[in-house]
C-alpha cells in the first residue's frame, strides 16, 4: 500500500473523552464500528487520527475490528490508524476503507499474525497488501452500494429488536382480547 502510511501524528490524552478516544476494547467485532470507550487515558501523548482515516485493532486480527473515522480523536498502540497520503489524489478513503474491511484482508492480515494466544498483526506486512485502484468514478458507484447494504444492515441489525418487542406485544394484546369472553351460565 503505498497510497497509505500509519499516523505519525500525536494528540494529548488531555483533548480526548470518551467519544474521541479509540482504544481496541471499543472497536466491535465482526465490522461494526465502535462504541463509547470505558476507559480514556488522561497523560501521555497518543497516536491521533483524523476523519477519513481507517483505525484496525491490531490485536487478535481474526476479530475484524475495523472503523472509519468520523471525528478526530487519539488511540494507542493497539489500534492502527492508517491514513491516505496526502498527495494521493487518486483513492477515496471510504474506497479504502471497504477493501480494508473485506475478509480477503482480515485472512491475509492473520497470515502473518505472530502470537498464539493473542496474535498481532504485522504492521509491514498490512502496508503491503496489494489493493485495486479502479477510477475515481468507479470507486465512487462502489461506495454507494456498499454504503447502501451497510444501512441495510445496520438497520435491520437495529431494527429487528424493536419489531419483535412490538410483535410481541401486539400478540400479548390480542390474545388477551380474543381470549375474553363473556361468563357462560348452564
Amino acid at each position: 500500500m503505498d497510497i497509505a502510511n500509519y499516523s505519525k501524528t500525536r494528540i494529548t490524552a488531555s483533548e480526548l473523552n470518551n467519544e474521541s478516544y479509540v482504544g481496541v476494547d471499543n472497536l466491535l467485532q465482526n465490522k461494526q464500528g465502535k462504541t463509547v470507550s470505558s476507559y480514556v487515558p488522561t497523560t501521555g501523548k497518543l497516536t491521533r487520527y483524523e476523519v477519513g482515516d481507517i483505525l484496525l485493532g491490531n490485536i487478535r486480527p481474526y476479530l475484524k475490528k475495523i472503523w472509519y473515522a468520523t471525528n478526530i480523536g487519539g488511540t494507542n498502540g493497539d489500534v492502527l490508524v492508517v491514513r491516505i497520503n496526502e498527495k494521493e489524489k487518486d483513492i477515496n478513503p471510504k474506497f479504502l476503507y471497504h477493501l480494508l474491511a473485506s475478509d480477503d484482508f482480515f485472512n491475509y492480515s492473520m497470515q502473518f499474525a505472530k502470537g498464539a494466544k493473542m496474535p498481532r498483526g504485522d504492521k509491514s506486512a498490512i502496508m503491503k497488501y496489494r489493493i485495486p485502484i479502479p477510477e475515481i468514478a468507479e470507486q465512487e458507484r462502489i461506495i454507494s452500494i456498499l454504503n447502501k447494504f451497510d444501512t441495510l444492515v445496520g438497520d435491520i441489525s437495529m431494527g429487528l429488536p424493536a419489531e419483535l418487542t412490538a410483535r410481541r406485544s401486539q400478540y400479548e394484546y390480542y390474545r388477551g382480547k380474543l381470549l375474553t369472553f363473556e361468563q357462560y351460565v348452564n
